[in-house]
């Protein structure tokens, strides 16, 4: 089963500044049938995680966590993240206290900005190309976060209006591969930490979209990644070759756009 209800209609809870590792996960044979006819075949429910590290109750004295789950039947695939649907792969979104932190293959690390010490649940649930997540597999750990010296916190970011610009690439280039998408921010705090925390006026991050906007969450299902740097590395990997438009949009700690949105586009030729 696969539910959309975390990140469509309303994505609540968040591909840090590069792609991180991909993974493979072998698919057994289906009725006979090996490779992509036996993705096809193979039901979601057979998806399964597994979060390896940390262990449930994990004293937490730093103030990040690393996150590292095992998946079956599910191969991870961030750079294909924003485009078709491919069966039996996509990457997994990582919750803190039910917030939306980031998507991620391979090991995350979880800041703890903005965080109470005590209790705090950790999830995993794998999530295809347009993150629709496969419910049935996502797993859950309580760490128990005493830190010895927590981060100063964050009350606010910068005055002013928020702004975002594209530097690079200009309008009308062509590209192909993973290509760096580098913005100018104003007048807004971008961070990493901040990500799925509370809300901390103008501040935040910036979603990169691929030819549609419209749908739940600014077009949520054609997201490329995130980035909470001046940079981001986009992967054309599932974009057919032609022309596209790509949004880059500033969004608050809790990945929702902003209430005036603020967005930049260009068009690019995709060879």
């Amino acid at each position: 089963m696969v539910r959309r209800s975390r990140c469509w209609p309303v994505l609540s809870r968040a591909l840090v500044g590069g792609f991180l590792a991909v993974g493979v996960a072998a698919f057994p044979p289906v009725l006979g049938q090996t490779g992509a006819l036996a993705q096809m075949a193979m039901p979601k429910e057979e998806v399964t995680t597994k979060i390896l590290w940390p262990p449930q109750g994990q004293v937490v004295t730093s103030n990040a966590v690393p996150v590292i789950p095992e998946f079956s039947h599910w191969t991870e695939r961030c750079d294909l993240a924003g485009t078709k649907v491919t069966p039996g792969a996509g990457h997994y979104h990582a919750y803190l206290d039910g917030s939306l932190v980031n998507m991620f293959c391979g090991p995350a690390l979880v800041s703890l900005q903005n965080v109470k010490p005590g209790k705090h649940t950790l999830t995993v649930i794998p999530a295809e190309n347009d993150h629709a997540e496969v419910e049935s597999a996502k797993a859950s750990v309580t760490v128990d976060y005493e830190p010895s010296h927590a981060l100063p916190w964050i009350s606010a970011g910068p005055p002013g209006t928020p702004r975002i610009r594209i530097l690079y690439p200009r309008n009308g280039a062509t590209v192909h591969g993973a290509f760096p998408l580098v913005v100018d921010v104003s007048n807004f705090l971008l961070s990493c930490d901040l990500y799925g925390k509370a809300r901390v006026s103008n501040a935040g991050h910036w979603h990169v979209n691929v030819d549609t906007m419209t749908g739940p969450m600014m077009g949520m299902a054609t997201m490329l990644g995130m980035s909470c740097t001046n940079s981001m590395v986009i992967s054309t990997a599932g974009i057919p070759q032609g022309r596209h438009t790509f949004y880059a949009f500033l969004v608050d700690t809790l990945h929702e756009p902003l209430a005036r949105p603020v967005v930049a586009s260009v068009t690019l030729t995709v060879r």
